[in-house]
């Protein structure tokens, strides 16, 4: 009950840090909505990258790695590819009123509000301007850094805060790059806020369940989880992240935003 109550306090952190950055973005992203959502959708994919192979990836090799990295990684990308044909196939691309194959049917729309609503109604309007995969998949990866916490806790770790503190901050910026990216394809202002929302309450969910479910299990499952999740997350950042940055907006700046999130992890990392 108290590694639950533990667990539950760092997750905690993590979902805060993402509500504030979410009101934060869908807030000021109306007067220079390009920019600023592709600046901190860099930064937030430097942040997952570090968290992968500063994070995951050295501590499955420091217990062992081996084949049960190499399958959990393997085992992680399917995951994720499939969890993306999924999502692109039901017709959530990355740009407004766009999937993977072109044009929601046939016509470019510059609002994804518009189309949304002419095409499935009221209800389904509630969700104009989400880019349902991209936000998806970010919940996937933000479930995946709260179980971080939890396996941490588990593992009677000293560095479970510090690692939450880091982790939270990269939450920050995702929670902020969702609610713009919602916001900049003609999202409201409540739709933004509650898709970060979303996103950032699988910190606390995912850090319960990580406590519970790995705590005392063996190094070769741990060794999988930690690959499956290192290959979540550079399969968000790369593919979906990093792909509709550079559709909204790509620049020296973002490339050096992008650069300065890897940095901080590993000034965190550093100070562990």
């Amino acid at each position: 009950m108290e590694l639950f109550g533990q667990a539950l306090g760092l997750g905690t952190i993590g979902l805060i840090a993402g509500v504030v950055g979410a009101v934060i973005a869908a807030l000021a992203t109306r007067s220079s909505t390009a920019t600023l959502t592709s600046y901190v959708q860099h930064f937030a994919a430097g942040l997952i990258i570090a968290a992968a192979t500063l994070d995951l990836l050295p501590e499955a090799l420091h217990l062992g790695g081996g084949w049960p990295l190499i399958i959990g990684f393997v085992i992680g990308t399917a995951f994720m590819l499939t969890l993306r044909a999924i999502l692109t196939r039901s017709g959530h691309g990355h740009g407004p009123g766009h999937d993977d194959e072109g044009p929601v049917d046939g016509h470019h729309a510059g609002h994804g509000a518009v189309a949304t609503q002419t095409q499935v109604g009221t209800t389904t309007s509630l969700l104009a301007g989400v880019n349902l995969r991209l936000a998806v998949a970010l919940a996937v990866v933000v479930l995946i850094d709260g179980a971080i916490i939890g396996v941490a806790l588990s593992a009677g770790g000293a560095a479970a805060l510090l690692i939450a503190i880091a982790l939270s901050i990269e939450l920050l910026f995702v929670a902020a790059s969702t609610a713009g990216s919602t916001r900049a394809s003609g999202g409201s202002l409540s739709t933004a806020i509650g898709v970060g929302t979303f996103v950032s309450i699988m910190m606390p969910i995912g850090a319960v369940l990580g406590a519970l479910v790995f705590a005392g299990v063996s190094a070769p499952v741990l060794i999988a989880a930690l690959g499956f999740g290192a290959a979540a997350l550079l399969f968000t950042a790369v593919a979906e992240l990093l792909v509709e940055a550079y559709e909204v907006k790509e620049s020296t700046g973002t490339i050096a935003m992008a650069a300065g999130g890897f940095l901080l992890f590993l000034i965190l990392m550093m100070l562990m």
